[in-house]
Protein backbone atom coordinates (compact mmCIF):
# COMPACT_ATOMS: atom_id res chain seq x y z
CA UNK A 1 0.00 0.00 0.00
CA UNK A 2 1.55 3.26 -1.35
CA UNK A 3 2.71 5.44 1.63
CA UNK A 4 0.36 8.48 0.88
CA UNK A 5 -0.58 11.37 3.48
CA UNK A 6 1.49 13.69 5.34
CA UNK A 7 1.51 13.21 9.46
CA UNK A 8 -0.91 15.77 10.20
CA UNK A 9 -0.09 17.84 13.82
CA UNK A 10 -3.60 19.17 13.61
CA UNK A 11 -6.87 19.26 11.59
CA UNK A 12 -6.28 22.97 11.10
CA UNK A 13 -9.57 23.81 12.94
CA UNK A 14 -11.77 22.96 15.87
CA UNK A 15 -15.26 23.75 16.63
CA UNK A 16 -17.00 25.61 19.98
CA UNK A 17 -17.99 23.11 22.85
CA UNK A 18 -20.46 24.93 23.99
CA UNK A 19 -22.06 23.80 20.92
CA UNK A 20 -25.66 26.36 21.51
CA UNK A 21 -28.88 25.12 22.33
CA UNK A 22 -29.27 22.44 20.05
CA UNK A 23 -26.53 20.27 21.67
CA UNK A 24 -28.23 20.87 24.86
CA UNK A 25 -31.54 18.58 22.97
CA UNK A 26 -29.16 16.03 21.89
CA UNK A 27 -31.32 12.60 22.21
CA UNK A 28 -30.82 10.22 24.64
CA UNK A 29 -31.93 6.39 24.03
CA UNK A 30 -31.91 2.46 25.92
CA UNK A 31 -27.76 2.80 24.88
CA UNK A 32 -27.14 6.24 26.75
CA UNK A 33 -26.73 9.62 25.77
CA UNK A 34 -24.41 11.18 23.01
CA UNK A 35 -20.64 11.69 23.37
CA UNK A 36 -20.81 14.61 21.24
CA UNK A 37 -20.10 17.00 23.41
CA UNK A 38 -17.43 15.07 25.31
CA UNK A 39 -15.03 15.16 21.80
CA UNK A 40 -12.27 16.93 21.89
CA UNK A 41 -12.10 18.28 18.46
CA UNK A 42 -9.23 20.56 18.64
CA UNK A 43 -7.19 17.46 19.28
CA UNK A 44 -9.18 14.98 17.07
CA UNK A 45 -6.39 13.45 14.04
CA UNK A 46 -6.74 11.21 10.94
CA UNK A 47 -3.93 9.35 9.05
CA UNK A 48 -4.60 9.20 5.33
CA UNK A 49 -7.43 11.63 5.17
CA UNK A 50 -7.41 12.87 1.22
CA UNK A 51 -7.92 16.31 2.66
CA UNK A 52 -6.62 18.24 5.94
CA UNK A 53 -8.93 19.12 8.58
CA UNK A 54 -11.41 16.62 6.90
CA UNK A 55 -10.60 14.59 9.86
CA UNK A 56 -13.44 16.10 11.65
CA UNK A 57 -16.20 16.45 9.44
CA UNK A 58 -17.77 12.96 10.20
CA UNK A 59 -18.52 14.14 14.15
CA UNK A 60 -21.86 15.83 13.75
CA UNK A 61 -24.99 16.24 16.07
CA UNK A 62 -26.59 13.27 16.29
CA UNK A 63 -29.94 14.71 14.40
CA UNK A 64 -27.67 15.58 11.42
CA UNK A 65 -25.90 12.06 11.02
CA UNK A 66 -27.80 11.27 7.45
CA UNK A 67 -26.25 14.40 5.93
CA UNK A 68 -23.85 12.81 3.51
CA UNK A 69 -21.86 16.19 3.57
CA UNK A 70 -19.09 17.00 5.07
CA UNK A 71 -17.57 13.66 4.97
CA UNK A 72 -13.88 11.87 5.50
CA UNK A 73 -12.61 10.26 2.74
CA UNK A 74 -9.01 8.59 2.28
CA UNK A 75 -6.37 9.02 -0.06
CA UNK A 76 -6.89 7.72 -3.59
CA UNK A 77 -5.64 4.05 -4.07
CA UNK A 78 -5.84 3.31 -0.41
CA UNK A 79 -8.50 2.75 1.62
CA UNK A 80 -7.29 2.50 5.39
CA UNK A 81 -7.87 5.10 7.71
CA UNK A 82 -6.79 5.86 11.36
CA UNK A 83 -9.08 8.02 13.20
CA UNK A 84 -7.47 9.52 16.69
CA UNK A 85 -10.68 10.37 18.84
CA UNK A 86 -10.00 12.22 22.27
CA UNK A 87 -12.41 13.13 24.96
CA UNK A 88 -12.24 16.20 27.45
CA UNK A 89 -14.05 13.85 30.04
CA UNK A 90 -13.51 10.28 31.28
CA UNK A 91 -16.34 8.39 29.42
CA UNK A 92 -17.93 4.77 29.09
CA UNK A 93 -19.10 3.86 25.86
CA UNK A 94 -21.80 1.49 24.74
CA UNK A 95 -22.34 2.04 21.28
CA UNK A 96 -20.86 3.26 18.14
CA UNK A 97 -22.74 4.42 14.84
CA UNK A 98 -20.46 4.98 11.16
CA UNK A 99 -22.33 5.48 8.21
CA UNK A 100 -20.41 5.73 4.69
CA UNK A 101 -20.23 5.26 1.47
CA UNK A 102 -21.31 8.32 -0.20
CA UNK A 103 -18.24 8.49 -2.53
CA UNK A 104 -19.43 6.03 -4.72
CA UNK A 105 -20.30 2.00 -4.27
CA UNK A 106 -17.95 0.14 -2.28
CA UNK A 107 -16.39 2.97 -0.49
CA UNK A 108 -18.80 2.13 2.76
CA UNK A 109 -16.50 0.86 5.62
CA UNK A 110 -17.20 -2.69 6.15
CA UNK A 111 -14.46 -3.40 9.04
CA UNK A 112 -13.06 -1.37 11.69
CA UNK A 113 -10.59 -1.74 14.75
CA UNK A 114 -11.20 -0.18 18.19
CA UNK A 115 -8.28 0.89 20.42
CA UNK A 116 -8.71 2.31 23.73
CA UNK A 117 -6.32 4.95 25.46
CA UNK A 118 -3.51 4.11 23.35
CA UNK A 119 -1.56 6.88 21.33
CA UNK A 120 0.70 4.84 19.96
CA UNK A 121 -1.28 3.23 17.32
CA UNK A 122 0.18 3.78 13.48
CA UNK A 123 -0.57 1.67 10.12
CA UNK A 124 3.08 -0.39 11.54
CA UNK A 125 1.35 -1.94 14.51
CA UNK A 126 -2.51 -1.60 13.67
CA UNK A 127 -2.81 -5.14 12.13
CA UNK A 128 -0.76 -7.18 14.90
CA UNK A 129 -1.89 -5.21 18.18
CA UNK A 130 -4.77 -6.52 20.00
CA UNK A 131 -7.92 -4.09 19.69
CA UNK A 132 -10.23 -3.80 22.46
CA UNK A 133 -12.92 -4.58 19.82
CA UNK A 134 -13.41 -5.75 16.33
CA UNK A 135 -16.38 -4.84 14.44
CA UNK A 136 -18.11 -5.90 10.67
CA UNK A 137 -20.36 -2.95 9.93
CA UNK A 138 -23.16 -3.20 7.37
CA UNK A 139 -22.52 -1.67 4.05
CA UNK A 140 -24.86 -0.14 3.50
CA UNK A 141 -26.42 1.24 6.64
CA UNK A 142 -27.14 4.81 5.31
CA UNK A 143 -29.84 3.03 3.01
CA UNK A 144 -31.55 1.00 5.63
CA UNK A 145 -34.47 2.38 7.39
CA UNK A 146 -34.71 6.04 7.84
CA UNK A 147 -30.73 6.34 7.07
CA UNK A 148 -29.92 6.79 10.53
CA UNK A 149 -26.99 3.61 10.99
CA UNK A 150 -26.97 1.33 13.09
CA UNK A 151 -25.86 1.66 16.85
CA UNK A 152 -22.95 -1.11 17.09
CA UNK A 153 -22.74 -2.16 20.41
CA UNK A 154 -19.59 -2.42 22.61
CA UNK A 155 -18.15 -4.53 25.03
CA UNK A 156 -18.98 -3.25 28.64
CA UNK A 157 -15.79 -4.48 29.96
CA UNK A 158 -13.24 -2.72 27.45
CA UNK A 159 -14.95 0.74 27.17
CA UNK A 160 -15.50 1.37 31.25
CA UNK A 161 -12.68 4.66 31.47
CA UNK A 162 -11.87 6.14 27.82
CA UNK A 163 -10.28 8.84 27.57
CA UNK A 164 -9.30 8.39 23.66
CA UNK A 165 -9.89 6.04 21.24
CA UNK A 166 -8.14 5.13 17.99
CA UNK A 167 -10.24 4.03 15.39
CA UNK A 168 -9.09 1.70 12.53
CA UNK A 169 -11.02 1.55 9.13
CA UNK A 170 -9.60 -1.25 8.02
CA UNK A 171 -11.39 -2.50 4.76
CA UNK A 172 -14.36 -1.27 2.68
CA UNK A 173 -16.87 -2.33 0.17
CA UNK A 174 -14.11 -3.11 -2.62
CA UNK A 175 -13.75 0.62 -3.81
CA UNK A 176 -10.78 2.98 -4.10
CA UNK A 177 -10.79 5.22 -1.06
CA UNK A 178 -13.31 4.85 1.95
CA UNK A 179 -15.66 7.28 3.04
CA UNK A 180 -16.84 7.97 6.15
CA UNK A 181 -19.72 10.73 6.53
CA UNK A 182 -20.90 10.17 10.49
CA UNK A 183 -19.36 8.89 13.56
CA UNK A 184 -20.80 8.69 16.58
CA UNK A 185 -20.65 7.48 20.06
CA UNK A 186 -23.42 6.78 23.23
CA UNK A 187 -22.49 6.36 26.79
CA UNK A 188 -22.31 8.05 29.82
CA UNK A 189 -19.62 10.72 31.27
CA UNK A 190 -18.13 9.09 34.47
CA UNK A 191 -15.77 12.31 35.38
CA UNK A 192 -15.65 15.88 34.86
CA UNK A 193 -12.34 16.15 33.24
CA UNK A 194 -9.99 13.44 32.85
CA UNK A 195 -6.88 13.25 35.24
CA UNK A 196 -6.09 9.74 34.00
CA UNK A 197 -2.71 10.15 31.80
CA UNK A 198 -2.72 7.77 29.13
CA UNK A 199 -0.46 4.43 28.37
CA UNK A 200 2.53 5.67 26.71
CA UNK A 201 3.85 2.08 25.47
CA UNK A 202 7.48 2.49 24.13
CA UNK A 203 9.03 0.74 21.39
CA UNK A 204 11.77 1.23 18.80
CA UNK A 205 10.35 3.15 15.88
CA UNK A 206 10.70 1.43 12.25
CA UNK A 207 10.63 2.98 8.65
CA UNK A 208 7.91 1.02 7.71
CA UNK A 209 5.71 1.79 10.54
CA UNK A 210 4.50 5.23 9.13
CA UNK A 211 2.56 6.03 6.16
CA UNK A 212 4.37 9.37 6.18
CA UNK A 213 7.66 10.15 6.60
CA UNK A 214 9.99 8.39 8.16
CA UNK A 215 10.59 9.43 12.22
CA UNK A 216 6.82 11.00 12.41
CA UNK A 217 4.38 9.30 15.14
CA UNK A 218 0.71 9.29 14.40
CA UNK A 219 0.13 11.12 17.78
CA UNK A 220 1.31 13.14 19.69
CA UNK A 221 1.50 12.79 23.65
CA UNK A 222 -1.15 13.83 25.42
CA UNK A 223 0.98 16.49 27.18
CA UNK A 224 1.66 18.07 23.42
CA UNK A 225 5.00 17.43 23.66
Amino acid sequence: MSCRGDHIDSCGHGHDHAHGEECDHEAEDPDGQSMFAAIDTSKVRCLNENEIGACLHPFKLYNKRREPEPRLDSHDDDPELLLFVPFTRIVKLKSINIIGGHAGEGTAPTKIKLFVNRDDIDFGNCNELMAAQELELVANAAAMGDGGGIDYPLKVSKFQNVSSLTIFFSENGGGDVTSVSYVGFKGEITSVRHGVVECVYESAPQAADHKQDAGEHLMPDVAGN
